[in-house]
């Protein structure tokens, strides 16, 4: 299921939005040219020179001078529930902490948009501001930090991009789980509608570091951080996690089949807090799935 788009190209990086969010989806933002047109309902976006006010309503057939930012709802088809719901492991001012299950999308992927990890919480809270800092796969369970807060949502965000959050996995692999670190090239292959990566000398470089910590139970710290980087560089390594529909074979699991859990737990994740200088470590306490 994916939302409905207009006929002209919606921008990704925004300015914070002056509708608020409809049944916990976040407004979109495009630019408008030539008339206001009747469908969807459209709203002024902030520009310094726009002569519309921000979060003004722009009537159908208006004729625009210039080009202007403009923000709608978009229309999101009913979706099925997905029967597994987080639990909550932290909650401050700023910060909401979970333990996402497993097949619940931490934000929308495309295909999914009402069920997902942060508009629940939207829903919960009654706070539009919340969004989740990192992303967890659909099919890996585990924390999840999401901020409650714009104003102070970038110095956390910061700490993400610079690298300065620490996040440690457990996996249940096929096979003897590797031992030490592994630098690779990662490479999304081109032309699939859903994401497989390969090792194959081209690509982004990643490191990934390993230790053993049972029979066929493996403790990763990935230290880069790359789409499905632990499920690949496992598979290349010749141990390849216990439920995965992707790696060694696309299995083309179904969207809403729930039969076949992947077992890779994001188990931890600690951080120097930019605001309080606490070292703040969070634990999932979510078994790994039998």
């Amino acid at each position: 299921m994916s939302v409905s788009t207009p006929p002209w190209p919606v921008l990704l990086r925004l300015p914070r939005p002056p509708i608020p969010a409809q049944a916990g989806i976040s407004p979109q933002r495009v630019i408008l040219r030539g008339v206001v047109p009747e469908t969807p309902e459209l709203f002024a976006g902030q520009a310094g020179d726009s002569p519309f006010p921000p979060g003004q309503r722009l009537l159908p057939g208006t004729v625009l001078q210039q080009a202007i930012p403009a923000w709608f709802h978009p229309e999101v088809p009913a979706e099925p529930e997905i029967p597994f719901n987080y639990e909550l492991i932290h909650i401050d001012d700023d910060l909401v902490v979970v333990d996402k299950p497993h097949f619940l999308p931490s934000t929308s992927n495309g295909r999914i948009v009402r069920e997902t990890v942060q508009t629940r919480l939207r829903l919960h809270f009654g706070q539009d501001e919340i969004v989740a800092l990192h992303r967890l796969d659909r099919l890996t369970s585990g924390v999840l930090i999401c901020s409650r807060r714009a104003a102070t949502r970038g110095a956390y965000q910061r700490l993400f991009q610079e690298r300065a959050v620490h996040k440690t996995y457990l996996a249940q692999v096929h096979g003897t789980p590797p031992e030490g670190q592994a630098k690779l090239d990662l490479h999304k292959i081109p032309g699939r509608r859903d994401v497989q990566v390969v090792a194959n000398g081209q690509g982004k470089p990643t490191v990934t570091s390993f230790r053993p910590v049972g029979k066929n139970l493996v403790e990763v710290e990935p230290l880069t951080g790359h789409t499905h980087q632990i499920r690949a560089v496992l598979n290349h390594l010749g141990a390849p996690i216990v439920g995965d529909d992707t790696y060694p074979v696309d299995r083309g699991l179904a969207l809403y089949d729930f039969s076949t859990p992947l077992h890779l737990w994001a188990t931890k994740v600690s951080l120097n807090d930019p605001f309080s200088g606490d070292h703040r470590v969070f634990y999932s306490r979510r078994p790994l799935p039998r």
